[in-house]
């Protein structure tokens, strides 16, 4: 399980540093603490038994507690450190907040397990972020009293700025272990393409089995799933980078150009390079220069 608060410790952050190629053992989930990690470079996407959830530079994810949840890299292929700054917080905590503010507004704050900003307003939530580490390392003897108001002013902060925007992928029902096992091979492995037969093995199933179980938990087929992630992978290269569709193509797995052309116009009804000008083209529009 994620590391546990210390002993008489109700609030903890830190900035780290993991390789890009970090990815967590195994479903885990904290018992004591809320969690929230602002990513400042690189990027994560994150499987719980309901939802698979996509973490970019930028944002910021919201894990509470009791909630089995399992992350990895996005794009492995960029080789691109994972930096963020990790916050953890106990209910005992957040008690004079929820009793201010009630609880129905904390529980909204984190019914966004990813909270995206505009980027302006991304660079206010790292300086705030950052503020508090500062405040936390340092030797003022009433740091804690002040650290519990910066964090109440730091979640009303993303309540107010925070953006309606949710990509993640909602599952048909509650996943089970090995399928959510299954998933995570899937990510790790989409650029490499895995059979239905090979991710089965993983999974512990006969083929047959396994495409039943995957259809009725994902309320889609193995490879309409599979298209779907490979779909975010190419999305999420086209936005972060500057790589022509050829090299997409070769990175996320597709061996010709036109494959990845037809199936990202059949799922979103444009062309890759209609939808990368389209987003940039609203990013302007957002933020004039």
């Amino acid at each position: 399980m994620p590391l546990p608060l210390l002993p008489q410790q109700d609030f903890y952050i830190t900035h780290r540093i993991l390789p890009f190629d970090y990815a967590m053992p195994a479903l885990e989930a904290s018992t004591d603490h809320y969690g929230m990690g602002y990513v400042i470079s690189g990027d994560r996407f994150t499987i719980t038994p309901k939802h698979t959830y996509y973490h970019r530079k930028g944002e910021l994810g919201m894990m509470p507690p009791y909630l089995y949840h399992r992350t990895m890299p996005l794009s492995p292929e960029a080789g691109i450190p994972y930096e963020g700054i990790l916050v953890k917080f106990s209910p005992k905590f957040i008690e004079p907040f929820t009793a201010s503010v009630g609880q129905s507004v904390f529980d909204d704050i984190y019914s966004h397990r990813v909270s995206k900003f505009l980027p302006e307003d991304s660079e206010k939530i790292l300086a705030h972020l950052r503020k508090m580490l500062e405040t936390y390392k340092s030797d003022f003897p009433q740091k804690t009293a002040l650290l519990q108001y910066m964090l109440y002013e730091f979640l009303l902060t993303v309540l107010w700025l925070r953006l309606d925007d949710d990509d993640s992928i909602p599952h048909n029902t509650t996943l089970t272990p090995p399928i959510l096992e299954a998933i995570f091979y899937m990510e790790q492995n989409y650029s490499k393409n895995p059979s239905l037969e090979e991710t089965a093995a993983v999974a512990g199933y006969s083929p047959a089995y396994f495409s039943k179980l995957f259809h009725a938990q994902l309320g889609k087929s193995y490879s309409d799933y599979f298209a779907v992630i490979k779909l975010k992978h190419v999305q999420h290269l086209l936005l972060s980078t500057d790589k022509t569709i050829t090299e997409i193509a070769l990175d996320t797995g597709y061996r010709h150009v036109s494959n990845l052309s037809e199936h990202f116009r059949k799922l979103t009804g444009m062309s890759p390079l209609q939808y990368r000008r389209l987003q940039k083209t609203s990013a302007d529009a957002l933020n004039p220069k």
